[in-house]
């Protein structure tokens, strides 16, 4: 039986797609243009079939770049879109393209600011990590930045001790029991759930360490506050 050859198509896809970017809530905008070999008794709309599998080639590869960097995203599917594939399903087919890749001024807007509060996250873990977890490193870090402290008669390393101690028992202990709360609040009753939660860690201090309860003059507060509503 005689098969018709397979026939070669270029085609430029006017219509604008969005491509996921590496950047939460920013796409790049594309546009395609395309080259195909098929044989047009395989498939009644080849254009359709074209675009579809090149936006999923594309989007595999722009999810990885952040929105900033267009020019390089760009790049990097065109390096991969050039070479000739076979469409998906159709061993004997072969599909090419390129693409241009662009971001409007007020998503790069946002996007930049989401990139350099990205770094300054990064920059605070790095001081949490490097910095504020030793005293002494903390102390340099304030007399590299006031030098003029060093001019006075003595610095007293214990406000950066307290600092350095206070930072790092809130990372280990605090703030994980804090989370903790949050969660257990959140499948307790609507209306009280965050004062329920509350009132079981005062019920524990109570119980737990009375003799820091009464130095701090905290017990007629504790008892006024657990005798709201039911008892944890």
């Amino acid at each position: 039986m005689f098969r018709q050859r397979p026939k070669c198509e270029e085609h430029s896809f006017s219509e604008p797609r969005k491509l996921r970017s590496n950047t939460p809530g920013i796409s790049f905008t594309a546009v395609f243009t395309a080259r195909w070999e098929i044989n047009t008794s395989d498939h009644y709309t080849a254009q359709s079939l074209a675009i579809n599998q090149l936006v999923h080639l594309a989007t595999s590869i722009t999810k990885e770049w952040e929105a900033t960097n267009s020019r390089g995203a760009e790049d990097a599917v065109n390096a991969t879109l050039g070479f000739p594939v076979p469409i998906t399903g159709m061993p004997k087919s072969k599909l090419s393209g390129r693409v241009s890749l662009s971001i409007g001024a007020q998503e790069l807007t946002v996007a930049e600011q989401q990139r350099q509060d990205k770094a300054r996250v990064a920059r605070l873990r790095y001081l949490k990590e490097q910095l504020y977890s030793d005293p002494e490193m903390l102390l340099l870090e304030y007399l590299d930045q006031h030098p003029e402290a060093l001019t006075l008669p003595s610095t007293d390393i214990r406000v950066f001790q307290r600092l350095s101690r206070s930072m790092r028992v809130g990372g280990e202990w605090w703030y994980p029991l804090l989370d903790c709360l949050e969660k257990i609040s959140a499948d307790l009753p609507e209306q009280r759930g965050d004062l329920y939660a509350m009132r079981l860690l005062l019920k524990a201090f109570k119980d737990a360490v009375p003799n820091l309860v009464d130095k701090h003059g905290l017990r007629a507060q504790i008892e006024g506050l657990l005798q709201e509503g039911p008892e944890p």
